[in-house]
């Protein structure tokens, strides 16, 4: 019996929709299709419309947050306390489960990102890290053939971050930089949103791709980024770092922050080859979404 589930990838900017379906073992993705995050309930009209043409089992949600994912709580499957205001607290996956009659399976973005690429892709302990405004770190541990997610505030991480020519030191627990009037957020994952950069350079995030490789910006990011692999490879002795997200479709970013990684440990440990990737699953965010149970 062929197996059919409708995944959605849920981020801040962008939405990917896909059927999965099952053949041989194996989920391929099928009318994919991407749309626009807007109000939530705009948003979900646009999709329940897309979704009402196919026949599948499941609704799978990979869904920036933070979300509710007590199970015996009743707001599970909520966006909570997110950024962007018009979309807190907001019951996404119960809304789409009862507009299109069908259960739910529910969980962060970067987790599901995380699980699809331990279980297909990259399987070596390592850390998925999503370019996104939460402060959502997920460490993947391989214990025997048991998949362990642990999300973790990392509260007292010491950074060294440059904002338009001065030197700011701070702990994560004291972020201090305002992305909206409504918002502040102060974190090195906060600073390297799409959000954020279109903020730096004055544009809006539509004209972000077609920003040179050699605009300066990009190496500020990647310094950015660089800052919080170091940390995390003292903190956690990751063998693999995997970043992902619609910020690192900028290719260059990823060989910026290995020789600004490279630079800032200075061979106080050893740092292997091919240390920070890119994720190996292709429509990593729809596999993930499909794999949650």
């Amino acid at each position: 019996m062929k197996q059919s589930k409708a995944a959605l990838e849920i981020g801040g900017t962008f939405i990917q929709v896909g059927i999965g379906e099952k053949v041989e073992n194996k989920w391929m993705i099928t009318n994919k299709k991407t749309f626009d995050t807007r109000d939530p309930q705009e948003t979900v009209i646009d999709l329940v419309q897309y979704l009402e043409q196919f026949e599948f089992d499941s609704i799978q949600i990979a869904s920036f947050g933070p979300l509710c994912l007590n199970k015996d709580d009743p707001q599970y499957g909520s966006i909570t306390s997110t950024p962007k205001l018009k979309w807190q607290n907001f019951p996404i996956a119960a809304c789409l489960s009862q507009k299109l009659n069908k259960p739910f399976a529910i969980d962060t973005d970067v987790n599901a990102c995380a699980m699809a690429e331990f279980m297909l892709g990259n399987q070596n302990s390592y850390l998925q890290q999503a370019i996104i405004m939460q402060d959502n770190h997920q460490l993947i541990q391989q214990l025997e053939q048991v998949l362990a997610s642990v999300q973790l505030q990392m509260d007292n991480v010491f950074m060294e971050c440059y904002i338009q020519k001065e030197v700011i030191f701070y702990f994560l627990n004291k972020r201090k930089i305002k992305i909206s009037k409504e918002f502040v957020l102060f974190m090195e994952i906060g600073l390297c949103t799409n959000v954020a950069i279109a903020k730096r350079l004055n544009c809006p995030i539509t004209e972000l791709p077609n920003v040179s490789d050699d605009h300066p910006i990009w190496q500020l990011i990647g310094f950015y980024l660089a800052e919080a692999c170091q940390n995390l490879l003292y903190l956690l002795s990751i063998e693999k770092i995997v970043l992902g997200g619609g910020v690192m479709n900028r290719k260059i970013l990823y060989s910026i922050i290995d020789q600004r990684l490279r630079t800032l440990v200075n061979n106080y440990v050893q740092i292997p080859q091919n240390y920070v990737v890119e994720p190996q699953v292709q429509d990593v965010g729809l596999i993930g979404a499909l794999l949650l149970q």
